[in-house]
């Protein structure tokens, strides 16, 4: 019931902001608007199936998500605060929050499938995981937007400027509704893969022999490594020359971040077994 209590203090912060800044929702700003809407809605609709949620397997599950998911709440907390106070920030504090967004999210996947040995309860877990995280982001974002107006319109200023648009409070209101309509959509889409990734890991490394757990610690590593290396020449790169080094460091990174809890499972396994 968490869940659904959240929505509705969300739509309330919407309608405070909206209400303050009918501009936000003239023209596009009147879809986007629905489109929240719709999203929260079908969120709280979520909360109550899971808050009726009788079945053991299924409670031990959300509960899973929810422990994950409010880490990764906190994550994407801290990157917003980290945007709001420091305008320029070097490439490791950019990609560090989404690092840590995707090996929560296999963790997820990965914790929900050692306790319940399912691997659809193990990609609930990481939807619902994106779920808890993304309520608690948009809920204190649209908060200090409201509390901090005047400093996070003064942020944006230079994209205000080229928005065409004259109030900047409603300059506000409009990319936040912008920001949290594609949240709440990616997120759990993101989650599905990347717990189904972290499952399927876990259930195979479980019964493999100490020499293949090695070798796949290794290759995870070096897949890590390439893909960061992939993202840090991304980002040194003209914006049209990024997406195939982008696409390809995220998706090394994913699977080597999705691995990792697996792989710390099975060697805390195997040294409780020697």
């Amino acid at each position: 019931m968490l869940a659904s209590t959240t929505v509705l203090a969300v739509l309330a912060l919407i309608a405070v902001g909206v209400a303050r800044h009918p501009a936000s929702v003239q023209g596009a700003g009147s879809g986007l608007l629905r489109i929240d809407i719709a999203l929260l809605l079908a969120y709280g609709i979520a909360g109550v199936w899971v808050w009726y949620q009788r079945r053991p397997e299924v409670s031990l599950s959300i509960r899973v998500g929810t422990q994950f998911g409010v880490l990764v709440g906190a994550v994407h907390v801290a990157n917003h605060a980290l945007e709001s106070f420091m305008s320029h920030r070097p490439f490791v504090l950019i990609i560090s929050p989404v690092f840590l967004m995707l090996a929560l999210f296999g963790a997820a996947g990965s914790t929900a499938w050692e306790r319940t040995r399912s691997l659809s309860l193990a990609v609930i877990a990481g939807v619902w995981c994106a779920m808890v995280g993304m309520l608690i982001t948009v809920c204190v974002v649209f908060c200090a937007n409201l509390v901090f107006e005047g400093s996070a319109a003064r942020y944006m200023h230079e994209a205000f400027a080229a928005s065409g648009m004259h109030d900047p409070g409603a300059f506000l209101v409009r990319n936040t509704l912008e920001a949290a309509s594609e949240g709440l959509v990616r997120m759990p889409i993101f989650a599905v893969f990347l717990s189904f990734i972290g499952a399927i890991t876990n259930a195979w490394i479980s019964s493999a022999s100490q020499r293949t757990m090695l070798v796949t610690t290794c290759l995870a590593a070096f897949m890590f490594a390439v893909g960061a290396a992939a993202l840090v020449h991304a980002d040194s790169l003209e914006r049209a020359a990024r997406p195939p080094f982008v696409m390809a460091g995220v998706a090394l990174a994913s699977v080597a971040l999705c691995s990792a809890h697996p792989i710390w499972s099975a060697l805390r396994r195997a040294r409780q077994r020697s």
